[in-house]
């Protein structure tokens, strides 16, 4: 895709880091904005700021561990928009520090929920529809942790080789 004015950018993770510098990039040039996230707060602030600076907008508090949560993003993108062109499967947590063996099952849960099971569930809802349109790009963020082993990472290390 070599034009990307007035096309449709999701965003998951959009409200910080990555996501949210992807947000700033992606409406300086121009794009149509979608952001998810599950700080609905932090959300609202950077929808705010982004729209004052005059792109077009539509924040949508998701949890990305939940498929239904992501199918629903999915349809709003397309009732605001009529389209999407990109979407950015980036939302990530970490817990660092402690070793693989002392993490709880929540926390494996919850990191592996939001790292794998919401780039699977961002895959599975967004393809079929950037098929139907014939265009349209993916971007699954994996961070340096999908290549390296940072120590004391493990459940996060797991989930981003996944990735």
């Amino acid at each position: 895709m070599k034009e990307v004015q007035g096309k449709v950018a999701v965003i998951t993770g959009a409200a910080s880091g990555i996501g949210r510098g992807m947000a700033e990039s992606f409406a300086a040039a121009g794009m149509k904005l979608v952001l998810a996230d599950v700080d609905a707060d932090r959300l609202r602030s950077v929808a705010v700021e982004l729209t004052k600076a005059g792109a077009e907008v539509l924040p949508v508090a998701t949890d990305v561990s939940r498929q239904d949560e992501v199918d629903e993003l999915a349809r709003r993108a397309l009732d605001a928009f009529g389209a999407v062109h990109v979407v950015c499967n980036n939302a990530g947590v970490a817990h660092g520090g402690v070793p693989t063996w002392e993490s709880t099952l929540q926390d494996w849960e919850w990191i592996v929920g939001v790292n794998l099971m919401g780039v699977v569930h961002g895959v599975r809802t967004f393809t079929p529809i950037l098929l139907e349109q014939g265009e349209g790009q993916i971007v699954n963020t994996a961070s340096m942790a999908g290549l390296l082993n940072p120590p004391n990472m493990g459940v996060y290390n797991v989930s981003k080789h996944a990735v």
